[in-house]
């Protein structure tokens, strides 16, 4: 049986810490809302090359849902994870978001090759809502351990 492996600093962090306001010289004040996370259930979607990725791609999932609040979920092939977040601001504007998450230990893909972490920039528009997960796809994903996600905004 497989154990429970995976812990959300941010998810801790951010329920002590329900809102973030930044600064922007650009949009006025940003206001960062934690709404939900846990366990996902989502739809595949489009897939683009990623190369600083484990799997060398990165999908842009539909239909993304919360099943279950959770800061834990089983290691499992197809496991999805995540958070569901709003950043509000006076206008609605597309926004460049940092994605980082960070593994409990190196992960080594099919190739040999090792990853510590992954980061990424995407845009969101601001005063809708947005999220962002991860999905066990792989094997070699199956870490356990304490997983980090952070989300930066403006650096």
């Amino acid at each position: 049986m497989k154990i429970v492996y995976t812990l959300f600093s941010f998810f801790i962090l951010q329920t002590i810490i329900s809102q973030t306001t930044v600064k922007s010289k650009t949009y006025g004040n940003l206001d960062f809302k934690e709404l939900d996370y846990g366990q996902a259930n989502v739809k595949g979607g489009k897939s683009e090359e990623l190369s600083n990725s484990p799997t060398g791609s990165h999908r842009w999932l539909e239909d993304f849902v919360i099943i279950k609040k959770t800061d834990s979920i089983q290691a499992v092939k197809k496991a999805n994870f995540g958070v569901v977040y709003i950043v509000t601001a006076k206008d609605t504007v597309n926004i460049n978001i940092d994605i980082e998450w960070i593994y409990p230990e190196k992960m080594v893909n099919d190739k040999g090759e090792k990853f510590k972490s992954i980061r990424y920039t995407t845009k969101r528009p601001t005063n809708i809502a947005s999220a962002s997960s991860y999905s066990l796809d792989e094997p070699y994903e199956l870490i356990k351990g304490n997983w980090q996600m952070n989300i930066f905004i403006e650096k």
